[in-house]
C-alpha cells in the first residue's frame, strides 16, 4: 500500500490527466509534511512542473522546506517544483478595497439623507456585499483555489498540490461555491434593477455619470468574474478525472473519527478521495506483547548484564512503543473496516514514525521514499520540454453547457422590457403553462419576480412570475443609437416609463408629501410628471429638484 497509483496517474500530457491534489486532515497529523513530500515525489518521478500551494491560514511550508515563501511562486531548490503561501488576509483585503473604490466612484456627491446616511442604494448594496463577502467561512481558501486554476490555465504548471487548512475549514469550503454564487446572483439582481434607470435619475451626460457608467461596467465584470471563478472551483473539486483528495491522519481515536467524517463529506460532495496517509506509525522493531513480557522477566531476575538504571529505561521505552503499537493497530484496523475506505484500501499508505525531524529538502526526500514502492520509471521528457504553447482553458466547455441550460431555464438571464418569453411549470395556475408573453417590468431582486403580459381567453393579463417559470424565446429589439449616451438615455426612458407606477406610490409617503407641499416648484413638477411621466426627464438636471429626487430615490424599494 503506497502512493504509487497517484504518481502513475500524474504521468501523461493530456488535459484530462491529474491536475489537482488536495492534502487535508486534522491539524497536527503531518499534513504539511505529507503535502510537501507528495509535491517532491511528483517533481522527481513524473517530470511535471509542480506548484505546491498552502491555503492554510497558518502556513508551515516555509518551515518544512526551510525557505521563505510568499504569495509568489518560488523554487525551494528542487527541480520542477515551485511553492507559494497564499496570504488570505492580504488577498481578501485587496478585493474588499477594490469594492470600496467602486462604491466611491458610483456615489453621487452631496446626496445624503438628513441623518447623514448615503442615499445611493447601489453603494449600500456594495457595502453590504463587502461585509457579507468577508464573513463567509472559507472564502480565503476559495479565492486561492480560483487563482490556482489560472496558474494551470496559464500553462506555467502541469499539476498543483494544495496544502489545505484543517478539516473543519475544508468542510466549509465544500459547500461554499453554492453559498458564494447565491450571494453574487443576489447582487447581480440588485444591479439589474438599479441600473435600469439609475443613470437617468442621476443626471445622465455629466462627467460624474460617465464615471458611474465606467464603474457600473466594472462592477458587472467583477461579479461575472467572481461567479465564473467560483463555478470553476466547484467543478474542480468534483472533477473525478483531474482531482484527487489525499487524507492525512494518525492512528488515534480523534484523528480516525475525524477522518471518517471527512471521507463521508467528501463522498457526499462528489469529491474523489483516492488515498489515506496514516502517519507516525510505530511499526518497525517494536516488541510484541510476548517479547516485552520476556524482556521484563529477564530484567526482573537480573539475567541481563546491563546497568540497572539503563535496563529500567530500556524496559520503559519498550513498554511505550509496544503500547503505542497496540493502540495504532486497533485504530488502523478500524480505519480499514470503514465503508468509506472499502474502495481505496490499496491507497492506504502507512508511514513510520521517524527519529529525525522532517525539515529541509533532504529530509523531505527521505520521508517521501516511505510513501512509494514502484514509482514511475522511464519518463524520458523533462518538465521543461513538456510545456505546450499557449493557454489551456479548464471547465469552459462545462460552464458553457451550464449557461446554455440556465439560459433556456432563465435562471442566469436578466429579463429586459420587451423580451419574449414562454411560461412553464406553474403548478397552481397550470392553465398559463405553454403560453407566450412579453416582459413588462424588470426583475425585482427581493422577490425574484418580473411582470409578464399575455393573452388568455381573449383578455390581456399581467402575471408576476419567478425566473424558474419563464423561458426566454427572443430578446427585445432595441434601436441602435448614435453613441452610448443616447443608448442609455433610451434605456433610461424605457425603464422610467415602466416604473412610474412604483414611483407614484412614493408620493403617498408622508415625508415626500410634506416636502412637495413645502415648495411650489416641487408641487408643479410632480403634477407635470403625473400627467406626463416622460416630463421627468426635464427635471433631472435642475439643481433645485435634487432634494426631492434624492429623497424619492431613498424611498424606492429595489
Amino acid at each position: 500500500m503506497s502512493l504509487d497509483s497517484l504518481l502513475h496517474s500524474a504521468v501523461g500530457n493530456n488535459d484530462d490527466d491529474l491536475k489537482f491534489i488536495f492534502v487535508g486532515g486534522k491539524g497536527g497529523v503531518g499534513k504539511t509534511t505529507s503535502s510537501s513530500a507528495i509535491a517532491t515525489l511528483l517533481a522527481r518521478y513524473c517530470n511535471k512542473r509542480i506548484l505546491l500551494v498552502s491555503t492554510d491560514p497558518a502556513h508551515s511550508l516555509s518551515d518544512a522546506f526551510l525557505c521563505n515563501f510568499t504569495n509568489e511562486p518560488t523554487s525551494p531548490g528542487i527541480d520542477n517544483l515551485h511553492v507559494m503561501e497564499v496570504d488570505p488576509t492580504e488577498t481578501m483585503q485587496r478585493e474588499l478595497n477594490r469594492w470600496a473604490e467602486l462604491a466611491k466612484e458610483i456615489a453621487v456627491p452631496g446626496e445624503n439623507d438628513t441623518d447623514g446616511d448615503d442615499d445611493n442604494e447601489m453603494v449600500k448594496k456594495i457595502k453590504q456585499f463587502q461585509e457579507w463577502l468577508s464573513g463567509i467561512p472559507g472564502i480565503d481558501e476559495a479565492t486561492a483555489l480560483s487563482s490556482a486554476i489560472e496558474h494551470i490555465e496559464s500553462n506555467k504548471y502541469d499539476l498543483i498540490v494544495f496544502d489545505t487548512a484543517p478539516t473543519g475549514h475544508t468542510l466549509k469550503l465544500l459547500g461554499m461555491p453554492d453559498i458564494l454564487q447565491a450571494g453574487i446572483e443576489k447582487l447581480q439582481g440588485w444591479q439589474s434593477t438599479l441600473w435600469g434607470y439609475w443613470d437617468v435619475l442621476k443626471g445622465l451626460g455629466s462627467s460624474a455619470s460617465k464615471n458611474r457608467l465606467h464603474a457600473k461596467e466594472e462592477v458587472a465584470q467583477m461579479l461575472e468574474n467572481y461567479k465564473t471563478g467560483i463555478q470553476k472551483v466547484a467543478l474542480m473539486l468534483q472533477d473525478q478525472r483531474r482531482t484527487r483528495f489525499v487524507v492525512v491522519c494518525i492512528a488515534e481515536y480523534l484523528s480516525i473519527s475525524e477522518t471518517q467524517r471527512l471521507l463521508r463529506e467528501l463522498k457526499k460532495n462528489n469529491v474523489r478521495a483516492s488515498h489515506i496517509i496514516v502517519n507516525q506509525l510505530v511499526v518497525e522493531n517494536a516488541l510484541s506483547s510476548e517479547e516485552l513480557t520476556d524482556l521484563e522477566g529477564l530484567a526482573e531476575v537480573g539475567s541481563l548484564m546491563l546497568n540497572q538504571e539503563l535496563l529500567t529505561k530500556t524496559v520503559h521505552a519498550c513498554r511505550l512503543t509496544t503500547a503505542r503499537k497496540g493502540i495504532q493497530e486497533k485504530y488502523l484496523s478500524q480505519l480499514k473496516s470503514f465503508p468509506e475506505t472499502e474502495e481505496i484500501l490499496d491507497g492506504i499508505c502507512e508511514v513510520p514514525l521517524l527519529a529525525e525531524e522532517v525539515t529541509g529538502n533532504d529530509a523531505l526526500c527521505r520521508f517521501s521514499n516511505y510513501m512509494v514502492r514502484n514509482p514511475p520509471t522511464g519518463v524520458a521528457e523533462s518538465a521543461s520540454n513538456t510545456a505546450a504553447s499557449g493557454q489551456r482553458r479548464l471547465y469552459d466547455d462545462q460552464l458553457f453547457e451550464q449557461k446554455e441550460k440556465t439560459t433556456n431555464g432563465a435562471s442566469s438571464w436578466t429579463p429586459m422590457i420587451g423580451d419574449g418569453v414562454k411560461i412553464k411549470d406553474l403548478s397552481k395556475a397550470a392553465q398559463y403553462n405553454g403560453l407566450e408573453g412579453v416582459i413588462v417590468s424588470t426583475l425585482d431582486a427581493e422577490t425574484n419576480r418580473c411582470g409578464v403580459k399575455l393573452e388568455y381567453n381573449g383578455k390581456s393579463k399581467t402575471l408576476s412570475l419567478q425566473m424558474k417559470n419563464i423561458v426566454l424565446l427572443h430578446k427585445a429589439k432595441r434601436a441602435k443609437s448614435v453613441n452610448n449616451g443616447e443608448s442609455f438615455v433610451a434605456k433610461g426612458i424605457e425603464s422610467v416609463s415602466n416604473t412610474v407606477n412604483k414611483a407614484m406610490d412614493v408620493l403617498n409617503d408622508p415625508e415626500i408629501k410634506a416636502l412637495v407641499e413645502s415648495n411650489p416648484k416641487f408641487k408643479d413638477a410632480v403634477e407635470d410628471c403625473i400627467n406626463n411621466p416622460i416630463s421627468f426627464m426635464k427635471y433631472i438636471s435642475d439643481p433645485e429638484m435634487s432634494p426631492l429626487i434624492s429623497k424619492a430615490m431613498s424611498k424606492l424599494k429595489f
